[in-house]
């Protein structure tokens, strides 16, 4: 069984976190600040090397915040309670940061002593932050971008996590049954994510009619008869998976089968374009020709396409006109769907030779069947195909 299981602490971590803190600088001096606040769970994840901040999966925001001067110094503040979990375990403490715990009943004052520890004795120092805060500025959207490039740390934390949340997913898969109901697949999902070190925060399954109505199908009680797909979000050191799986039972019928043919062409125009220096916009407008060329030219139209991933489901959902650049080793989720076909895993792309693409939701002893593909032109990668149990 794959798994992720990070040491705390440890010389990777470190490494990692002080090479945030080189980016961290550069913002603060591009956006001629005097400090810096991180409250949200990703931004926590990605400041401190794959540490938590989360209670609740749920919140946008954590129950420890992190505070980044720009004379270097950085700090850890969080509720009194939060203090010993954090420390004896998140390891912020050996990872450099000066912890502050604040009563957690004042909870009101805690974002005024934020803001006064960022800016220090300048009255008139600028704070800013990655949340909308009083008395800062909101460089959420620079911090997201500092996110995309993925150092080789981040690389390899996210390889595990990522084949945990394939394994997961497969396995669970290959155990399901006609009869269930999708609300057992999901919940068996959830177990095998959490047995593996994950937290699944997006699972959906959709049986048989409920495949061809809905692209986000959320679980009902309702059986499985013949046909079912299972999609899966796992966080895991602030990293999230993301990759959809098909069952049927039987034979796959033809036009099913022709549909599925086709969406692994457009599923591989979408990724085999993504390539650092390529605008998402255009890798979007070769994916609609495709769409156009296998027949069904508007289905694009009824579910988004995908995008960057890394720290955030979606870092961006990309369409035709977006704008943003690929950057090296960088993360991405594409999950076109033809109505009663679905197909999506998280890759990295790179210009390093011999490292252009690499399926991350995958393991090495994976049986899940695959077909290749290949674009002309721009070369060839394995993608799912339907299960047929």
């Amino acid at each position: 069984m794959y798994s992720y299981n990070e040491e705390a602490g440890g010389e990777i971590q470190r490494r990692e976190t002080a090479a945030k803190r080189t980016r961290i600088a550069r913002l603060i001096q591009e956006n001629n600040l005097d400090g810096l606040i991180i409250n949200s769970q990703r931004n926590f994840a990605w400041a401190s090397g794959g540490a938590n901040n989360w209670v609740s999966i749920a919140d946008e925001g954590g129950v420890a915040s992190l505070v980044f001067k720009a004379d270097g110094s950085s700090y850890a503040v969080l509720d009194n309670l939060e203090g010993p979990r954090l420390e004896n375990e998140e390891k912020l403490g050996e990872l450099g940061f000066e912890m502050i715990e604040a009563p957690w009943w004042e909870a009101n004052k805690r974002s005024r002593l934020l803001v006064d520890l960022a800016r220090g004795s300048g009255k008139q120092a600028r704070v800013g932050s990655d949340t909308v805060m009083a008395d800062t500025q909101d460089i959420g959207s620079e911090i997201s971008k500092a996110r995309w490039s993925l150092l080789p740390e981040e690389r390899e934390r996210y390889r595990k996590v990522c084949q945990a949340a394939a394994d997961a997913l497969e396995s669970i898969c290959h155990e399901i049954v006609p009869g269930m109901t999708e609300w057992e697949v999901a919940g068996f999902l959830s177990q095998a994510c959490y047995a593996r070190g994950l937290v699944p925060f997006v699972t959906l399954v959709a049986a048989d009619e409920r495949l061809f109505s809905y692209r986000h199908p959320i679980p009902t009680f309702k059986t499985i008869d013949r046909y079912v797909m299972v999609v899966l979000c796992a966080k895991g050191g602030g990293l999230i998976a993301n990759c959809t799986r098909l069952v049927h039972f039987g034979p796959v019928t033809p036009e099913i089968l022709e549909k599925q043919r086709n969406l692994q062409i457009i599923d591989a125009t979408f990724n085999l374009n993504s390539k650092p220096g390529a605008v998402a916009g255009d890798i979007f407008v070769k994916a609609q020709q495709a769409y156009a060329y296998a027949g069904f030219p508007d289905e694009w139209k009824l579910h988004h396409q995908g995008g960057a991933t890394g720290y955030a489901g979606r870092e961006y959902r990309a369409g035709p006109d977006t704008k943003d650049v690929v950057v090296e080793w960088q993360a991405f989720a594409w999950n076109p769907s033809i109505t009663g076909t679905k197909s999506e895993d998280t890759v990295l792309v790179s210009s390093e030779p011999g490292h252009e693409i690499e399926t991350l939701t995958t393991t090495p002893d994976s049986t899940w069947p695959k077909a290749t593909v290949t674009i002309e032109g721009l070369g060839s990668m394995e993608r799912p195909e339907i299960l047929e149990k």
